[in-house]
């Protein structure tokens, strides 16, 4: 979810929008997971998906 969030962002759009929303799949995800926080809010990750992308796109021009 994180990846679609940091993928919304990039396009300048609101694609993540449905999936994030209430009685999106985000939440029937979380229901249907016992073992993840109901509070858990996929935004919370996009820092670190971004500094992921940005290591990758550093070791992609090193080649």
């Amino acid at each position: 979810m994180s990846a679609l969030v940091f993928t919304a962002l990039n396009l300048g759009g609101d694609q993540a929008a449905r999936f994030l929303g209430p009685d999106g799949m985000w939440e029937q995800w979380l229901h249907d997971a016992p073992h993840v926080q109901p509070a858990t809010d996929p935004a919370r990750y996009l820092s670190l998906f971004r500094q992921l992308c940005a290591f990758v796109d550093e070791c992609a021009e090193a080649e």
